[in-house]
């Protein structure tokens, strides 16, 4: 009998280290901030102008973007040629957001870390001259998890 007690207390003691390590890894971090800018003047056709939103708070390391709603302003009327892209730091992931003033995009799956600012990148495309087109108030919530 004390052999089976030892290998139930064995037993015992090796699923509690289990369920312990997966607890640990099994923790969730997410959270959220909202960040707001200008969004950047565009004073000739053809260049890329854009503008970091600031990290707001102290994104968990090892956790990314994940959803993400914003709102850009531009005045009217809009030259032909505009475009509005929301992208990563690098400017390697981005969504052209230009037919939507405001709505939602998902970084999910793309290992965006959350960290790292997002940017508003602008242009006007086309041949010519133009007047300065200037950029309004400009914001985004974003959503990180890991």
């Amino acid at each position: 009998m004390a052999i089976n007690k030892r290998v139930f207390s064995f037993c015992l003691i090796t699923v509690a280290v289990a369920f312990s390590a997966i607890g640990k890894n099994a923790i969730a971090a997410s959270g959220g901030y909202s960040s707001s800018v200008v969004a950047p003047t565009i004073y000739a056709k053809n260049l890329w102008y854009n503008v970091p939103f600031p990290v707001v708070g102290t994104p968990v390391s090892g956790t990314y973007v994940g959803l993400v709603y914003y709102s850009w302003n531009y005045k009217t009327p809009r030259p032909t040629g505009f475009l509005v892209y929301l992208c990563n730091n690098t400017g390697l992931v981005c969504f052209d957001v230009t037919n939507y003033a405001s709505g939602f995009v998902d970084f999910t799956g793309q290992n965006v870390p959350a960290n790292q600012t997002l940017r508003l990148y602008s242009r006007v495309n086309g041949t010519g001259t133009m007047s300065s087109l200037y950029g309004g108030s400009s914001s985004v919530n974003v959503n990180w998890s890991n």
